[in-house]
């Protein structure tokens, strides 16, 4: 692959690679809330889990043809102390999130409160968006980690039992397919933008 004009270190195409990485997050994770809103409004078909199959598998495909296009140009893109305090903060905010998952499951039901679980999810995977370092705060995360936050605080008011589980998880599952398209238009914009080619 060569880069024309772009070099080694380009900036932009380190986003738009970090922003297929994040791409493929979104879209698995994205389908599996909409595995569970399936699960949650009755049961999961066939059918259903094979587009969900399907669609995830159209986003990873994607996201790897973007990203294979900007990974050489993006190769030293930031200075290696700034990208181990990237990953240092990410790994953190990420652990943390996990850890409080955890505790929402192990405490709520204990509470009398297990149908809130899911929402209480939710509302911690969208404010993690929130805190991480300033390489992956762009406006898609920002705008689905509020959005997720807010659903998940909306839903409960609205619904109950199953259907809010439904509801919650169907929102959770748009909002992150919806950042992954997000990412891969903008990480396409910036492959583009260098005239990269294969």
């Amino acid at each position: 692959m060569t880069a024309i004009p772009g070099a080694p270190g380009n900036r932009e195409a380190a986003r738009a690679v970090g922003r297929c990485y994040g791409a493929m997050f979104f879209s698995s994770f994205g389908g599996a809330w909409l595995l569970l809103a399936a699960y949650a409004f009755g049961r999961i078909s066939i059918v259903a889990a094979l587009v969900v199959g399907a669609c995830i598998a159209v986003f990873l495909m994607t996201a790897m043809r973007i990203a294979r296009r900007g990974k050489e140009a993006a190769k030293d893109a930031y200075p290696e102390e700034e990208q181990r305090r990237n990953d240092r903060m990410f790994g953190i905010v990420n652990a943390i999130t996990w850890i409080l998952v955890g505790v929402v499951f192990q405490v709520l039901p204990r509470l009398g409160h297990a149908d809130l679980v899911f929402p209480a999810v939710a509302l911690i995977v969208g404010l993690h968006f929130f805190p991480m370092p300033a390489l992956y705060q762009h406006r898609a995360n920002l705008v689905v980690g509020a959005s997720m936050a807010v659903w998940a605080i909306v839903c409960p008011l609205l619904f109950h039992g199953d259907r809010m589980i439904g509801f919650v998880a169907g929102g959770a599952g748009l909002a992150l397919w919806v950042g992954a398209a997000w990412a891969l238009k903008t990480a396409s914009r910036f492959v583009n933008r260098l005239r990269l080619v294969v």
